[in-house]
């Protein structure tokens, strides 16, 4: 007998125990046929599930070498800063010496960053790195006469020299991260997300996948190495992620076989190791010319190894007291503003690939503040430039589909353990030039098919915001190569407003950002639902297992609910009453049929 239809809301065939069951509007079927006639499709879905979520954790080796392959691709660009800063500066003959300083600090500097945003900040799988964007600004500062560096690296420079232009940019460092740590701390940045939409977000990572096409194709084209490597990493990504390795095992007593999914979990671990291997043995083969940057036997490489100590753990103030300078300082601001435009699109992109809710504000908030607090470390301890969340790595996190925080932890703690033990540093930093190449431009294609991705919220009928995302996008394109080349027209009789315009109009990331979000914010034709900002919001209302990765600890959270001057920072959680009518209903349905 079929329930009271008035009493229950509920239209339903009671002929047909198959059918499918209304209510308030809601399709459902009865838990039976559910069970029955979705088998396949919950294997797929289980097939196409991340193997470890935010909040979940693998076992400890696995755990570790997770790690290790993230730091095992921003290995390169963390080593490739601290050369940047050793020529700028002009130490001389003290260029290796410096350099080893500045690679330990680095690696110190990135692996704190790292564990501070991972269990304090957003709280998602986020590798804190070095910064590109603090360069332009040194450049420009360097550039100066009272700077300029007039030495070659056989020439004899005064220590004090040097270490004085350094003890700037770490005093500089340190008062601008302040600015970023405030902007977090009040929730500026939460605030300023909410008129951040997808079309954002997406042509800010698609201009810095195209960014890099340049400096990957510099590094790709020295030998043809990067080949080989491009077609491992292609083949373990792609068609051998699914082949389990047998690997010899103890079990139950005695030994048998165990099958291990090698390649899917670490690609870019095996396919390093294998172009890495294959460097070697051909440089010990003598198939490769002396001068090849292939060979694993450069002198500047074995030099480098040689002259690294073997522990040395940085301290704060290594190249003397901190000090100031105000034109620096607003170029660092400058960069520091445009790091955080890119880092608020990193943190929507990880979320996305790790299958979590777009992060809140608080978190963002908390994510920018742990950012700011980096860059106050790395001004202290003197690696040269600030850190933000590495786009690279946010790729490896999809392509490997491994999103558990816990990994990253232990990565931070590796990159800790490279700085102090830095003869580690510098063995890694010896990875040839084409093998980064290929690294890069597999995380960067990773990135840039998350910005496509990004914009699937986005009514792309619509002709408004079709047009302002192509349009942000070739303007992220045009603007800085117009100004590369024609460097001398934007001239406004103040040299710190030169420079500031010199350093934004050169990064396509903020160009193109900016340009979408003024666009998206002051042109009509679209409601809140056709740009992508409705969907957002309704990832959070379908969650109905009660998860919040971007919480606290339980102990923790509600011991800052309890205190209500903590509890009304922008950048605690709150416990808010979670959305679940269609949950509710399903059990309803669950209870009644």
């Amino acid at each position: 007998m079929c329930p009271n239809e008035s009493e229950m809301n509920i239209a339903a065939s009671c002929t047909a125990p198959s059918s499918t069951v209304e209510i308030n509007g809601h399709a459902f079927a009865p838990p039976g046929k559910v069970e029955t006639t979705s088998l396949k499709a919950h294997e797929k879905q289980q097939q196409q599930r991340k193997l470890y979520k935010a909040d979940e954790n693998p076992p400890l080796l696995l755990t570790f070498l997770f790690g290790f392959q993230q730091v095992m691709v921003s290995v390169s660009v963390l080593v490739s800063i601290p050369f940047l800063i050793s020529d700028e500066v002009c130490p001389g003959r003290d260029r290796d010496q410096l350099r080893v300083r500045l690679i330990a600090a680095t690696f110190v500097t990135c692996g704190i960053g790292t564990i501070l945003q991972t269990a304090f900040g957003m709280r998602l799988a986020l590798l804190q790195g070095v910064a590109f964007a603090y360069i332009p600004s040194i450049k420009a500062f360097m550039s100066m006469e009272e700077f300029r560096c007039h030495a070659t690296v056989d020439d004899f420079v005064p220590p004090a020299l040097y270490e004085n232009k350094m003890a700037i940019i770490q005093g500089t460092l340190m008062a601008s991260s302040g600015i970023t740590f405030l902007i977090g701390a009040t929730g500026m940045v939460g605030k300023m997300t909410k008129f951040i939409s997808p079309l954002t977000v997406s042509s800010l990572l698609m201009l810095l996948m195209l960014s890099s096409v340049k400096i990957t194709v510099e590094r790709m084209e020295k030998h043809w190495i990067s080949l080989v490597m491009a077609a491992a990493l292609f083949a373990t990504v792609l068609y051998l992620a699914r082949v389990r390795v047998p690997f010899p095992g103890f079990s139950k007593g005695r030994f048998r076989w165990i099958r291990f999914n090698l390649f899917g979990q670490f690609p870019y671990l095996t396919a390093i190791l294998f172009s890495w291997s294959l460097c070697w043995l051909m440089t010990v083969l003598e198939l490769i010319p002396k001068d090849s940057v292939a060979r694993t036997d450069k002198n500047a490489t074995e030099l480098a190894i040689q002259n690294a100590p073997w522990a040395r753990f940085p301290f704060p103030g290594q190249f003397g007291p901190p000090k100031f300078n105000i034109g620096l300082f607003v170029g660092f601001l400058v960069s520091a503003q445009t790091t955080l435009f890119e880092a608020v699109g990193n943190y929507h992109a990880v979320a996305s690939i790790s299958e979590e809710r777009p992060p809140p504000s608080h978190a963002i908030n908390r994510g920018i503040m742990a950012e700011g607090l980096g860059c106050f470390i790395s001004g202290l301890i003197g690696s040269g430039v600030g850190i933000t969340t590495h786009a690279e790595n946010v790729g490896v996190v999809g392509i490997t589909r491994v999103a558990s925080r816990v990994t990253m932890l232990f990565g931070g703690l590796t990159m800790i353990a490279f700085g102090v033990i830095t003869k580690l540093g510098a063995v890694l930093s010896a990875i040839p030039d084409p093998l980064v190449g290929v690294i890069l431009a597999t995380s960067m294609a990773m990135v840039g098919g998350v910005a496509i991705a990004n914009v699937q919220s986005v009514d792309l009928h619509n002709t408004r915001n079709v047009a302002i995302l192509g349009f942000s996008i070739m303007m992220g394109m045009v603007v800085p190569e117009f100004y590369s080349r024609n460097s001398d027209v934007v001239r406004t009789g103040y040299a710190t407003l030169d420079q500031v315009l010199k350093v934004l109009l050169n990064l396509p990331m903020f160009v193109g950002a900016f340009a979408a979000c003024v666009m998206d914010n002051s042109v009509g034709g679209a409601t809140r639902a056709q740009r992508g900002l409705r969907e957002r919001g309704a990832v959070w209302e379908r969650a109905a297992d009660g998860r919040d990765v971007y919480a606290f600890p339980g102990p923790i959270q509600r011991i800052f609910s309890a205190i209500p001057i903590v509890r009304s920072l922008p950048f605690i959680p709150r416990q808010k009453a979670k959305k679940t009518k269609a949950p509710i209903i399903g059990e309803q349905l669950e209870n009644s049929v």
